[in-house]
């Protein structure tokens, strides 16, 4: 069953991202072309956070809230490690033309880490980071989802969307087979992790709507998604070749391609292999003509997305230019940005560019300096113990990577004690790294319901008996 992954924040096929994982569990996707005069510019800043929407951080509380004013909930599913979270939080959510939303939701911004936030992740879905939810108070369920990253305008067309989808859930006069409808079933299936449902409420939506529906685009990703999700890769690779060509937005090209590019896996022949070669000229279109509304992040992880696909291919100067693209455009985002936690958003990816450029001493030295502006942060040292581990320093990365599990939390601090372990298997140290994998084993059955990895925990302690066999 494919399996995709925003750990990062971006839809990114878990197939292309083994490698990435094995260099230092980056998870996530989206260089500008060499006429950047042509491609829309990155914002210099983002906006300032007076006439925003403001938030809570609890779910019980957003829900009170939302009941006692007569509004809905917007949950923001995000997480400190999620690069795309962080930029749709700084460079979206605040956008003033999104404060008129407030008149009618209560936001509410989880950190899906915490383990207080646990109880949410048992009810609603989560395996997209950031995911945004429009929820229902009267009845819980929700009417409106959105995976991945979104333009303002786009952002603003879910809200309002799924504002209108309670109204169509509570009238008696709707018709239970109109695409609204049907759509409004499809969001609350998927997000209850309902999949094989979800996907045919999709399918009969865009059945029952033509190409100029406005949320036919939505209706596509959300569509094929699910088949993936399902573990349907046959249906994934026919249904996203068949509409490969139709899909628009900021960010949805990119990332519904990825996920074509996760079905059809490895396969060299047939339908797979045809979804492949098509999904990689979709991403080489995508990243040539970008949408006026695609943010630095949105052009950036198609670069990054369309590097990996090449490199697949034995394509390695075309996935090294791609990468240069990437960077190109991380790089004069994060020009002038004075705060560091707003530079911050862009760390992750321009570390890994570097190191995939063999330019790891940039990027050794940009996280460096950024641990010690945010030195309660556990993102740099982790970072910074990802690009020291791809360099072989391993010494180095071994006490960074200390640095960060000390001040991780929940499933994300699991993930960097397995990178110790790694790093301790690799320098010979069987005797610590046995007892850094039982850490993860008891890390990983300590989780919380909601928060429970239980292919992560047969992994880990499949890892643990081949180490103990020495």
């Amino acid at each position: 069953m494919p399996v995709l992954s925003l750990v990062e924040g971006r839809l990114r096929p878990l197939s292309l991202l083994i490698p990435a994982l094995l260099l230092g569990l980056a998870a996530c996707q989206k260089t500008e072309q060499a006429n950047t005069a042509t491609a829309p510019a990155a914002k210099a800043a983002p906006v300032a956070a007076a006439a925003t929407l403001t938030a809570v951080e609890s779910f019980d509380e957003g829900m009170a809230k939302a009941k006692a004013e007569g509004k809905a909930l917007l949950v923001d599913a995000w997480a400190p490690w999620c690069h795309t979270c962080l930029s749709m939080q700084h460079y979206v959510l605040n956008d003033p033309a999104l404060a008129p939303l407030g008149e009618r939701v209560v936001l509410v911004e989880l950190d899906t880490d915490k383990e207080e936030n646990a109880g949410f992740l048992e009810k609603y879905s989560v395996n997209v980071w950031p995911t945004f939810f429009v929820i229902d108070p009267a009845t819980g369920k929700a009417t409106g989802l959105w995976p991945g990253s979104a333009s303002v305008g786009e952002f603003r067309g879910f809200v309002e969307d799924g504002l209108a989808g309670i109204e169509e859930a509570h009238s008696t006069n709707a018709d239970p087979q109109s695409p609204a409808r049907l759509m409004v079933s499809a969001k609350a299936a998927q997000a209850s992790g309902d999949y094989a449902k979800a996907a045919g409420d999709y399918e009969n939506a865009v059945a029952k709507s033509d190409v100029a529906w406005p949320r036919r685009s939505e209706a596509l990703m959300g569509w094929l998604f699910s088949l993936s999700q399902a573990g349907d890769d046959a249906a994934c690779v026919k249904v996203g070749r068949a509409h490969l060509a139709e899909v628009r937005g900021a960010a949805v090209p990119a990332d519904y391609s990825a996920i074509l590019l996760d079905c059809a896996g490895d396969a060299k022949e047939g339908d797979a292999k045809l979804a492949h070669a098509e999904a990689v000229a979709r991403l080489r279109d995508f990243t040539a003509n970008p949408p006026a509304d695609a943010s630095a992040d949105d052009r950036a992880d198609a670069w990054n997305t369309l590097s990996y696909a090449l490199a697949d291919d034995g394509d390695e100067a075309g996935s090294k230019h791609a990468q240069e693209q990437r960077l190109a455009i991380l790089e004069k985002a994060a020009t002038g940005i004075k705060d560091p936690l707003l530079a911050q958003t862009f760390d992750y990816a321009r570390a890994q560019a570097y190191v995939a450029l063999d330019r790891g001493d940039e990027a050794v030295k940009m996280l460096e300096a950024r641990e010690k502006e945010l030195p309660d942060s556990y993102e740099p040292p982790a970072r910074l113990a990802s690009a020291l581990a791809k360099m072989d320093r391993l010494p180095q990365a071994l006490t960074a990577v200390d640095r960060a599990i000390a001040k991780a939390y929940g499933p994300r601090k699991l993930l960097y004690v397995r990178q110790k372990a790694d790093i301790q298997s690799r320098m010979g140290d069987h005797a610590g790294e046995v007892a850094t994998l039982q850490q993860e084993v008891a890390g990983y059955e300590a989780l919380p319901k909601g928060q429970a990895r239980p292919d992560a925990l047969a992994d880990a302690k499949k890892r643990l008996a081949e180490a103990q066999k020495g």
